[in-house]
């Protein structure tokens, strides 16, 4: 039997796996996206047909690309940075502030074991909590542990109080006094708007990695303009599921740069 002149291909396969990194166009600092599960790229061609009908029948006898568009999805996401949240939610991202209070009384009317009171500010700090009397105000017990050994259990950094007993001999309303530090935008306390931007708009790498004990050629994908906006639900709370996220981004195509390009890694 005669021996083919092609022969088959054993070294130089693209087998590999791929770490997903992000540069925002207003910064200098390269974000990792991930692990994830999967990166897909979705060309999409616009055409127009030309046909002839000569012959009874209509006959393609060419066809021209009028439109070129790209679509980049990332899938199951397992690692939720400042972009992740940024993308999937439109975030417009602000840094909270609030001006000093050195004490402030906030009246809490007939109150029951149970109740839940949201204290005002960013990370309040209570001073005292009493039943307001005029004379020996019957005063309110901390619950440090969380084993039933105060009155209250309260959590500075959302400010939440809840009252858990009653102190004997105490009127039916409570007074909370507090203090409120002074908060500016260096201290860094991040709130998200949702739906506040279009996307997240930067450069997309997809740096390939090939196995150690396998041939082949390691290659990058690179995308230096892409917008990403969210793909699909997003899962706040699930417990029947790995809690992941996912993107999809319209790849723009750049003065100079054209859609990207797929780059072969030397070592």
């Amino acid at each position: 039997m005669a021996t083919s002149p092609i022969k088959q291909l054993t070294t130089g396969q693209r087998i590999m796996g791929g770490i997903v990194v992000f540069e925002p166009h207003d910064s200098l600092k390269v974000i990792k996206i991930g692990p994830v599960g999967a990166v897909t790229l979705t060309p999409t061609l616009t055409e127009i047909e030309s046909r002839s009908d000569e012959s009874g029948t209509s006959q393609l006898i060419g066809s021209w690309v009028t439109q070129t568009d790209a679509v980049l999805q990332i899938a199951d996401i397992q690692m939720w940075t400042d972009a992740l949240y940024d993308a999937m939610f439109l975030a417009s991202r602000t840094y909270r502030t609030q001006t000093a209070v050195a004490s402030t009384v906030l009246t809490v009317d007939d109150v029951a074991v149970g109740d839940v009171i949201q204290i005002p500010g960013i990370k309040p700090t209570i001073t005292t909590i009493t039943d307001g009397a005029a004379e020996d105000p019957v005063a309110y017990v901390e619950d440090g542990t969380g084993f039933g050994d105060g009155d209250y259990i309260f959590q500075s950094s959302r400010g939440l109080l809840e009252f858990v007993k009653i102190p004997s001999g105490a009127g039916t309303d409570a007074k909370v006094t507090y203090a409120l530090a002074a908060i500016t935008a260096a201290d860094k306390i991040v709130e998200r708007e949702i739906m506040g931007t279009s996307g997240i708009r930067g450069k997309v790498s997809v740096l390939g990695v090939v196995d150690g004990g396998l041939p082949g050629q390691a290659v990058d994908y690179i995308f230096p303009d892409v917008e990403f906006r969210p793909n699909g639900d997003i899962t706040l709370k699930g417990v029947d599921a790995l809690n992941v996220g996912a993107l999809t981004g319209k790849v723009y195509n750049t003065g100079g740069a054209g859609y990207g390009f797929v780059r072969p890694v030397s070592n």
